[in-house]
């Protein structure tokens, strides 16, 4: 239940902020996330450093409602909200790696995610980089609303 809650927060947050009209370019950011996800979840749970619980419904070992639901829409949101200035993508980077923290203590305090050889602190490095590295794919691909002309 824990990982369906999340995906309804996620998804409400998501359509409360969405730009349906930037969403032909977002999209791809959005399932950026969720592949970065999954490739991160699927190593993690194979090398036993955690695992999922209370998971009604499983893709590649982790809970399929988390995975179409917060980095989902996170890589949206992200896009979208991606900022012009360096500081400020610094800044976004750093906010929004403190809220994956927050959401993941949450899941492991309800015993949602339960750590075998895992710890908080690991996963400030991984959400780092999976946000600069989509940072990387939003400027390449032009993702960003500011990016493409015409949207300035």
């Amino acid at each position: 239940m824990p990982w369906l809650i999340t995906t309804v927060a996620a998804w409400v947050i998501l359509i409360l902020l969405i730009d349906l009209k930037q969403l032909k370019y977002t999209f791809w950011s959005g399932l950026f996330a969720l592949l970065c996800q999954l490739i991160i979840d699927n190593m993690a749970v194979h090398l036993h450093l955690y695992e999922f619980k209370f998971t009604i419904a499983k893709i590649i070992h982790s809970a399929l409602f988390f995975t179409v639901g917060a980095p989902f829409a996170i890589g949206i949101l992200f896009a979208q909200t991606y900022p012009k200035n360096r500081l400020m993508r610094l800044i976004d980077i750093i906010v929004s790696t403190v809220l994956f923290f927050i959401m993941e203590y949450a899941l492991n305090f309800i015993g949602a995610l339960r750590y075998i050889h895992w710890g908080y602190l690991y996963s400030i490095p991984i959400d780092i980089l999976a946000l600069m590295s989509m940072g990387n794919l939003i400027t390449i691909f032009k993702l960003a609303p500011w990016m493409r002309k015409g949207n300035a």
